[in-house]
């Protein structure tokens, strides 16, 4: 098993919670049992959207989650982070960025526990085409 870390957003809390190493088959327990909606439905003070990030302690690939919308209907925005090569803008030399960042916007629970899933079993060709 791989191991992971993770951490969490409240959308009334200030600061972020680093919550520490988990095991890879404790990932899609954590999402499952996240409060989405109960995040959803405070409203004075917010400072987050109710998120859970996720890293991959052996290559440093991230992924995180957030929950947006009506409590009654909410969808995720999902972020990957991982090492990329990336070309100058006149594409001339390629850099390795560490902490590329991809989104996807708009994602229903289904969807993002399929790309949750990947990011669990290391499957980046999932990953990179879910994510062009």
């Amino acid at each position: 098993m791989r191991e992971f870390r993770y951490s969490i957003c409240e959308p009334t809390n200030p600061k972020i919670i680093e919550k520490g190493k988990i095991d890879s088959s404790e990932i899609m327990q954590i999402f499952q049992n996240f409060p989405w909606k109960t995040f959803l439905e405070e409203t004075e003070n917010i400072y987050y959207s109710p998120s859970l990030e996720f890293e991959n302690l052996s290559n440093k690939n991230g992924l995180s989650i957030s929950a947006v919308g009506n409590p009654e209907k909410f969808e995720f925005y999902v972020f990957f982070k991982r090492s990329k090569m990336q070309k100058n803008w006149f594409g001339l030399i390629e850099k390795l960025n560490n902490n590329y960042t991809s989104e996807l916007l708009d994602q229903s629970k289904e969807k993002t526990i399929e790309l949750l899933k990947a990011f669990v079993d290391n499957n980046l060709s999932l990953l990179e085409r879910k994510f062009e």
